[in-house]
């Protein structure tokens, strides 16, 4: 079975993708059985219809403290640090969970610990095309809250928890 996120070609009859780890049950109905409602969004519809956020973007050495004040200023939960010399490349994320888990109680000093020292490198991320089931997976199995999305390794927005319910809300919960 082709996975309908990542393309990758699975072995039939597999729970999961072995590229992604999509969840690859309810992609395996017969075509007869119609899906309908928030399944048929939340299986078919790409990441794109959310209308993701900017990110808000930081160099690797701008300071923990700098960041912080970026967060809340965009009224964000995470940075997503990028390497300008290079065109804008992805290279981690900082988040609010990072404060709290990496650099609270620490010791570093916020005001010169650079985010190359405490965000995550090489964050999982999504392409605009990416269906939610994917995205909502990657959320409830690996706990994130956050997740860049990219484009040819540049990062154009980032889909949140709070943006798939907003979009569950507003498109899914109104159709009649």
């Amino acid at each position: 079975m082709v996975c309908p996120s990542c393309g990758y070609d699975n072995i039939q009859g597999i729970f999961a993708c072995e590229e992604c780890g999509l969840d690859l049950a309810d992609y395996d109905l017969p075509d007869t059985q119609p899906v309908e409602g928030l399944k048929r969004h939340i299986m078919h519809d790409p990441i794109k219809r959310l209308n993701p956020l900017k990110p808000l973007v930081a160099s690797p050495d701008t300071t923990v403290w700098d960041a912080i004040r970026i967060m809340r200023e965009g009224r964000h939960g995470s940075v997503l640090v990028v390497d300008r010399a290079a065109g804008g490349r992805l290279l981690g994320v900082f988040t609010e969970r990072d404060v709290l888990l990496r650099v609270w109680g620490s010791g570093l000093d916020i005001n010169t610990t650079p985010l190359s020292k405490v965000m995550t490198r090489e964050p999982v991320v999504l392409t605009e095309d990416d269906v939610l089931a994917h995205a909502i997976h990657l959320m409830a199995v690996r706990g994130f809250r956050h997740i860049p999305i990219v484009r040819d390794g540049q990062p154009i927005g980032f889909v949140s928890v709070r943006g798939i319910l907003r979009y569950i809300a507003e498109q899914v919960l109104t159709e009649e």
